[in-house]
């Protein structure tokens, strides 16, 4: 993939970014990047600029492992429905395979009954 340069402002400094990705999509993690670092600078004006930028890192990392977790839950979840769904599959094909053999039962029960009913003179 070709790469390419995409300027970015993140607390107030331009920087210039080479990367793959859509400059679209750059832009709006920049935003994310911005708007995380100016909530911890307004709550705590005193911290530096490279304080300011570890505490957003580090808050963005928990961010994204919390949801990677939340991520891993849901596959779980996906996981343990598609066995589920699987196993209650398998139960309606019996289930649909025994009802199929009971009414050629009752079938053939109403044709010996008829038969039957016929040898009788009923």
């Amino acid at each position: 993939m070709e790469k390419k340069k995409v300027k970015v402002l993140i607390n107030g400094a331009e920087y210039t970014l080479v990367t793959a990705e859509p400059a679209e999509y750059v832009q709006r993690v920049a935003v994310r990047v911005d708007k995380a670092l100016s909530e911890i600078a307004q709550a705590n004006k005193r911290l530096s600029t490279a304080m300011l930028a570890m505490l957003t890192s580090i808050n963005l990392a928990d961010e994204l492992l919390r949801i990677e977790d939340a991520a891993d839950n849901l596959r779980k979840e996906i996981a343990d429905y598609s066995k589920a769904e699987i196993q209650l599959s398998t139960q309606l094909s019996e289930k649909t395979k025994r009802v199929e053999e009971l009414e050629k039962t009752v079938q053939n029960l109403q044709i010996e009954l008829a038969k039957s009913s016929v040898r009788n003179g009923y």
